[in-house]
Formats: C-alpha cells, structure tokens, sequence
C-alpha cells in the first residue's frame, strides 16, 4: 500500500525500500520530520498480518505491537485501490480501541477525482482521513498539518553534545547482525528468523557506550554481486549496505563462528578498507563451540591472520550475540578503532620514525620526507626523488614502522607517494 513511499516522502529522502512486492519492510525503521519549525520522530513498521503464523510472522507482529506501544500518534495507511478491504476492517477495528489519536491516510490519491472519492473509508472508524500520494507528494503537507495537530507538545530538553560514532554492523546474511542489535538495546528492534535475508532495510539504533554516543546501523546481509538478482528487493538492501559503510566511521565485520570465513567477508572488508573506514572483526556463536572454545579461538586467529594479511591491524572480538558474551569488549575495540582514526602523530615523532626506517632500510634511500596530511583515516605524504617510484613493499616498511610506535589498531593508514620533481 506504500508505507516506506510515504515515509520516505514525509522524512525527505529514501531510507525505506520501496517495492511493489508486499511484506518488504520487516523491521521498524526511525526517520526525523522538520515541519512548520516542530520536530518528530516517525516509525515504518511492517504491514500487519495478524494471521500469519511462522516464526517471522509472529516477530514481525511483536515487532509492530511495540512501535504502537511507544507511539504518541497512529498514521493508519490504506490503498485507495482497495475499498472495503477485509484486513483494513480488522485493523481498524483494533485501532478503535486504543487510546492515542489515530489519522487515516489515504494512500495513492494522485489526482482531484481520487480526493473526491475517499469517503468511502470513513466507514472504517471516526478517525481524521487525509487523502495523500506517497509518490507525487499530494496531500502531505495536508498530512504533516494535521500530525502536528495530534502530537503532544514536547518538552524542551538541553542536551548535553557528545562525539558520535557511526557504527556499521556488516556481514554476509544470517551471521547474527540483527541479533547483535537487539542484545545491545536490550530490545528487538530488528527482526530475527533463521531465514538468510530477514533484514533488507539498515536499521539504526542509538546507545551510549564509554561516554559517547554511538548510531548504529543493522545492514542486509552482503553476498557477491555475481548472486545477487538485480531486479530483486536484495539489489536495493546491497546499495544501501554499501551506503551505510560510506557513511560509517567504523564497521564490525560479523563472521559465523560456525562456518568461519568466506570469500564474500574478504570482499566487504576490502571495501571497508578501500573506503578508509575503521575495523573490528566480530567472530560470533562462540557459545556453540563447546568444551573446546579456547583451543578453536587459537586455532581462528591464526587463520585470521594468514587469510586477511591485507589488514593485521583489526582486532578480533570472539562474541556470542545470542547469549550477550563479551558484547562490551567489542564495542570498547570500535571506539578504539574510533578515536585511532583521529589520531595526528607530532611532527617529531614521524621524523623519528622516518629516520630509523631510512637507516634500517637502504631500500627507502630515495624517499626524501614524510609527513602527515590529515586524518580520518590517517593520510600520509611520503616524497621521493628519481624518476623510478618506490615499491609498495617500501610503503608498508614504513607504514609497519609507524605501528610500532603507534599501534592504531582499528584504522587503516594510507601513504600517498608525490614526485619531488612534481609542480
């Protein structure tokens, strides 16, 4: 009926997927409308099906009774192509029990002739109708007037500003994302099924954690391109995945400590690296590893380490999402990661660092500097003379040699090589 058409329109940009396929939207997505100078939160929840009885159904239902429960206002969306529609009949009847306020709106009303002719639902209860289009956009400043009609006046609160990190969970589907999400807010905000691809949208929390407040988003399982249906739902949640790790300042990568690496994980984390973004690697299920656990968390580092030696510097977290191991040490390892990419070294420092690894490495005797240019992640500038660039072998010397001195677990460096001849 265009729920995350309508969100999407009311909160100004596209966050929910939007499909023609019914049932898309799984899990309660938040967004913030601006209007008439009033702010208010607004919630996309799944499309109630009070008769569906598999598992995903059942979370699906709990998951909208919540957002009910924590909800000042009702927005009950109808399809104004489906009069007398049998399940609008049963949720209204419902919702005429409650006790918060209720506006009814009409959907794909694209045209006067449409506006004219939405009597027909008043039928469903005594609730205030507007009749909009998601798509074109008619109707809703209608909408948004009479939202802020309905909301109780919110009270003004200072709020105190603290640094924010941007926290991407990633990974390939069904490796415990969701369930991670859930753990940390101690509520089930994303839906959790067996099923491989319950998530499609990003789903985004904010918690505390050490002082600073961190967004984090839950991400639709990544798998190869190559697998992937390009005019699937699937299509829409890999660009928002890729989205959400542009857009992040650390990612925990999830891999199933049942089924250990894949060649997809190496994948994303190419990218994450690629892109700058800090790394933290969060082996989970830990809890079904039995008696053995610390000889196969041995055993899985070392093979960590020979199967990603393109990024040594990502701490590893062994977690069991489900049973809340060791949650807090893997998020203490992303502000790490966090407050890493921040770092500046003292120019002193650097040329310290600089000298012995000319001194240690007769290889280096043609780069002539290096200094830092900024960070986020932490950019480095070495300069060289000759026409013949250092390998990048050299590059990483020097890079090793910066670690040993500064560690800065969690982030990538990148050192950018400049000609001394270059203008």
């Amino acid at each position: 009926m265009g729920k995350s058409t309508l969100f999407n329109r009311l909160i100004g940009k596209k966050e929910a997927i939007e499909s023609p396929i019914a049932g898309t939207t799984r899990d309660r997505l938040y967004g913030e409308v601006v209007w008439h100078g009033k702010k208010f939160n607004i919630i996309d929840i799944a499309g109630v099906d009070y008769n569906g009885k598999e598992e995903i159904d059942l979370n699906m239902q709990e998951s909208v009774n919540t957002a009910i429960e924590q909800a000042d206002l009702i927005l009950f969306i109808v399809d104004w192509n489906e009069k007398n529609n049998e399940h609008d009949k049963l949720i209204a009847r419902s919702l005429r029990k409650t006790t918060k306020p209720v506006i009814l709106a009409i959907n794909k009303a694209d045209n006067m002739e449409r506006i004219q002719d939405s009597e027909e639902f008043n039928r469903l209860g005594n609730f205030i109708s507007v009749a909009v289009s998601g798509i074109s956009g008619i109707g809703t400043g209608d909408l948004l007037d009479e939202i802020i009609k309905k909301l109780p006046k919110a009270k003004i609160v200072e709020e105190k500003k603290t640094e924010e990190i941007n926290l991407a969970i990633i990974g390939r589907p069904n490796v415990g994302k969701s369930t991670l999400l859930n753990t940390i807010i101690g509520e089930k905000r994303a839906i959790v099924s067996a099923i491989p691809g319950t998530t499609r949208d990003r789903v985004t929390v904010k918690f505390m954690h050490k002082g600073m407040t961190i967004n984090m988003v839950d991400t639709a399982g990544m798998r190869r391109p190559g697998k992937i249906k390009w005019d699937s739902i699937e299509k829409f949640s890999l660009f928002r995945t890729e989205r959400a790790i542009r857009e992040s300042d650390v990612v925990v990568l999830m891999i199933d400590g049942t089924e250990g690496l894949v060649s997809s994980d190496a994948n994303i984390l190419g990218k994450a690296k690629e892109w700058g973004k800090g790394v933290v690697l969060g082996i989970n299920k830990i809890d079904l590893w039995g008696e053995r656990k610390e000889d196969k968390i041995a055993i899985t580092i070392a093979y960590l380490q020979r199967k990603l030696n393109f990024i040594p510097w990502a701490p590893i977290v062994f977690i069991s999402a489900e049973a809340d191991e060791n949650i807090a040490p893997l998020l203490n390892q992303v502000v790490t990661a966090y407050k890493n990419r921040l770092v500046m070294i003292p120019e002193g420092d650097l040329q310290q660092i600089f000298e012995q690894a000319k001194n240690d490495n007769q290889q280096l005797e043609n780069v002539t500097s290096l200094t830092q240019k900024r960070t986020k992640p932490p950019i480095f500038t070495a300069t060289y003379k000759g026409r013949k660039e250092p390998h990048q072998t050299q590059m990483r010397y020097i890079e090793n040699k910066i670690r040993d001195v500064y560690p800065l677990n969690g982030t990538p460096i990148f050192i950018d090589l400049i000609s001394k001849r270059a203008k």
